[in-house]
């Protein structure tokens, strides 16, 4: 699986004859593999949690839910698999894949995981019963995993902890016959017996959808989706802006804070895909603060769209000023749009290869002021963002056939979850501290071709990508080969 590029130079897209599309040329750069995930290929996301000095990956994917001791990251060890045929309900094909659980989230406290189920996991297809809704699994011991129930409702794309994991944002397409975009709230104080609300959380119009929350550090719940992303108070005693009245905030029945719409030329398919605003704990981790730009003022977040191959005219990496929000603005039939600050795409940046590949913006994790971020088969980018105008580009790690769908740093680390590869541990090297440093993109070279050096999982096929048959590209899938599964089939989605 080693892979050790030698030569500084853009990658070149090989044609080897008879394929359906070109080999991608791997290529990195300041960036080394320390280890990878065994039998993880379809890994989609990844969550820690420590027990005591063990230190555990879960890694959710289309095989279902796995548990790693990564105490040791150049040695890991698999703990447990809960299976499809474990997770199958009646009328499931335990053969096909679980889609698809994009988010995993963890309780660090009860040792729980919560899993989102999808509409057309296992196969299914109208114009049968597609069950959509949260796995509730029980990790006490990541070395038996146990499910505890699952418990259905007419969403389940992502699934998001609020309030120390007392309730469940979920969000996803709305399957009732309201057909609005919203959060579904779900109280699971008792996890066995979880109690959904009648009433749905940052309601959108119809056919629109929500599509992940991430919670900052300061508590604020941050819901991404069509045409906004906004933020809501879930704890405490705030003014509520929309009614100017001090009231307590709940899970069930949130304070909104700040948030809007993005200019359609930053943003052209105003679909906010996950966010983060670097705050309290987390401020070092995201752009300097300054007097234009105060501490907690700035959020970042994807736009995944899929209008070019080389990000250049959608699907890309958007930090916006919250300033001017504050007041409701961003609520309403038509969200208030935030100033863009900058902007960043891998269009014409080293490592990006022209040509038909498969390029968004996607998931992303910030540490220390360095964005680690995935964009499908143009690899993942490692961005410095001390200047929140100007990202630039100071590593990257695009292995043969990769499809990169989310990173997470961790420890120093940053765990890759490649749809392709599988879960990928890398680290950054001295080069990436120096551009950072320097405040210096990696440069563009091209002096000759990319010298590769690939190891045993060398030689991949390249695995084609089909719009999902409900949100098409906003949420592509992988085309199984061979069989019933073949590229665009709807049943294999």
């Amino acid at each position: 699986m080693a892979l050790t590029v030698q030569g500084t130079s853009t990658a070149e897209v090989a044609k080897p004859q008879g394929a359906e599309k070109p080999r991608l040329a791997p290529a990195a750069k300041n960036v080394k593999l320390r280890s990878t995930l065994p039998e993880t290929e379809r890994a989609i996301s990844i969550a820690f949690a420590e027990y005591g000095r063990k230190d555990v990956a879960f890694v959710s994917g289309e095989f279902g839910l796995k548990t790693f001791d990564v105490t040791d990251v150049d040695k890991p060890k698999l703990l447990d698999h809960l299976t499809k045929q474990e997770m199958a309900l009646p009328g499931d094909d335990p053969s096909q894949r679980f889609w698809e659980n994009e988010d995993i989230n963890v309780d660090p406290v009860r040792k729980i995981a919560f899993l989102a189920r999808e509409v057309n996991s296992f196969g299914r297809a109208l114009p049968g019963d597609r069950p959509t809704g949260n796995y509730i699994v029980s990790a006490v011991d990541p070395a038996d995993l146990k499910i505890l129930t699952f418990h259905r409702q007419n969403t389940g794309h992502t699934t998001t902890c609020i309030n120390d994991c007392q309730f469940l944002w979920t969000a996803g397409r709305d399957r009732s016959t309201a057909n609005e975009g919203r959060i579904f709230v779900t109280d699971i104080r008792d996890p066995r017996n979880p109690k959904e609300s009648p009433l749905g959380i940052d309601t959108r119009g119809i056919g629109k959808i929500t599509h992940d929350v991430q919670v900052d550090a300061q508590g604020i719940a941050w819901v991404a989706g069509d045409d906004a992303t906004r933020g809501y108070w879930t704890e405490g005693w705030h003014r509520d802006p929309l009614t100017g009245k001090f009231r307590k905030a709940t899970a069930l029945d949130p304070i909104p804070y700040a948030g809007g719409g993005v200019p359609q030329i930053d943003m052209p398919t105003r679909f906010t895909h996950n966010s983060f605003r670097p705050a309290g704990r987390t401020l070092h981790d995201g752009p300097r603060p300054t007097r234009e730009n105060p501490a907690g003022s700035l959020l970042l977040h994807t736009e995944e769209a899929f209008g070019s191959s080389t990000c250049k005219d959608q699907g890309r990496f958007v930090i916006s000023s919250l300033k001017g929000t504050e007041n409701g603005e961003g609520w309403g039939a038509t969200p208030k749009e935030m100033k863009t600050v900058g902007v960043w795409s891998p269009d014409d940046k080293e490592g990006t290869i022209p040509g038909d590949v498969t390029c968004s913006a996607h998931y992303f994790d910030v540490q220390k002021r360095i964005v680690a971020y995935s964009w499908y088969e143009q690899g993942t980018r490692f961005l410095d963002i001390s200047n929140p105008a100007k990202p630039i580009q100071i590593g990257y790690w695009r292995p043969d056939a990769a499809i990169s769908w989310a990173p997470y740093w961790h420890k120093g680390n940053a765990f890759v979850a490649d749809l392709s590869r599988g879960v990928e541990i890398v680290s950054l090297t001295k080069g990436a501290y120096d551009a950072q440093d320097s405040g210096t993109n990696v440069q563009l070279v091209t002096n000759g071709p990319v010298k590769v050096q690939v190891g045993p999982g060398g030689g991949r096929e390249r695995l084609p990508l089909v719009p999902h048959p409900d949100y098409g590209y906003a949420c592509p899938m992988v085309a199984a080969r061979g069989g019933d599964c073949g590229p665009g089939s709807v049943s294999c989605c």
